[in-house]
Formats: C-alpha cells, sequence, structure tokens
C-alpha cells in the first residue's frame, strides 16, 4: 500500500487537485525557483561563502566524474574503518595552524588553493593519480590546484594556508580504525 492513502492523493492522480494541492505546489515550485536562481550564478554563490562544485558534464542526464584514479595509499588501517566525509573551506588568506592528524586522510582539492607543508610522508596526486610530489620534510610549502589530491598519513602534524584570491573548497576523506566489535554509527 502506499504509504498516502488519502482521498487527496487519488485526487492528485487523476487530475482532479484541490485549491490546497494547488496552493501547495505554486509554494513548493515558486520556492524552488528562488533556490534555482539563487545558485545560477558562481561567483555570486562563491562571494557568499557556499561552496560551488563543477559537475560533471551530464549524458543522457548522467553524470560522473572520477576525482582521483589510481592513487595507492600505503598506510590504510588494517582492518574494518569509519570513513569519515567533509567539506574543508578557507576563505583567502585563511590558515590552518600545525595540528596532528590522528587518522589518515584524502584531501581532494574542488575550488581555489590549498597550500601545505612538506612533512614527511605526504603525497600529492595528480587528477589522474599520478604522484606529483611525496614530501620529505623539508622547509617548503606546496600548492595543490584543482583537481589534485593530498594523502595525509595519520599521525603526522600538518597545516594549511589559501594563498589564492578565491574561496578553497575541498574533500575529505578520512579513515578511522575501528575494532572488530564496534558497530557502524548511524
Amino acid at each position: 500500500m502506499h504509504p498516502r492513502s488519502d482521498n487527496a492523493f487519488v485526487d492528485e492522480l487523476s487530475g482532479h487537485h484541490s485549491r490546497r494541492s494547488t496552493v501547495r505546489r505554486l509554494v513548493i515550485g515558486g520556492g524552488a525557483a528562488v533556490l534555482a536562481a539563487r545558485r545560477s550564478d558562481p561567483v555570486a554563490a562563491q562571494a557568499a561563502g557556499e561552496c560551488v562544485a563543477t559537475a560533471p558534464p551530464a549524458e543522457e542526464g548522467i553524470g560522473f566524474a572520477p576525482l582521483l584514479v589510481g592513487g595507492i595509499i600505503q598506510d590504510m588501517p588494517t582492518g574494518p574503518v569509519d570513513v569519515h566525509i567533509s567539506r574543508f573551506t578557507l576563505e583567502p588568506g585563511a590558515e590552518v595552524p600545525m595540528a596532528p592528524q590522528p587518522y589518515a586522510q584524502l584531501v581532494y582539492v574542488e575550488t581555489g588553493e590549498l597550500t601545505c607543508p612538506d612533512n614527511p610522508g605526504k603525497l600529492m596526486y595528480g587528477p589522474d593519480g599520478t604522484v606529483m610530489y611525496e614530501t620529505t620534510g623539508g622547509d617548503e610549502w606546496h600548492t595543490c590546484t584543482p583537481g589534485m589530491t593530498w594523502h595525509v598519513p595519520a599521525g603526522i602534524e600538518d597545516a594549511a594556508i589559501n594563498e589564492g584570491s578565491e574561496l578553497m573548497s575541498a574533500l575529505v576523506l578520512e579513515f578511522a580504525p575501528v575494532e572488530d566489535t564496534a558497530t557502524p554509527t548511524t
């Protein structure tokens, strides 16, 4: 049985619309139009602090864009992991001070520039998975641009700066080890 089995639902399916359902459709449609118009200008959205990710080209209404292909990570936790996926943003000139990273992570840059120190053990991947740089512990800092990915191993100290002129946005995947007896969280 359908979750909405009231007469209003049957009327809507048969093409008969009550005043209430018509008003509801107008309000919802108008709200959707306003939201779509607000988001149609990526520059204005970015200036307002919203993240603007580029959608892949669609073919027959479907778009798929691999973000990292072939990035091999040597230090993943063994056993089950709790995967955390987050969006991280930095305004131009903003920085995150040096701090220990408890879990292995991948940081995929969507927009702007992410500049990080040369702490030993990190890998910078190009969009095709090619290792572009492996950090050695030097004094220099390295910049990832859109489409590039940092691999940051667990336990190292790391920092980040946006030295560019636009909002930096990145997807962060963290891999936190869990005990075999742990149950997934909802």
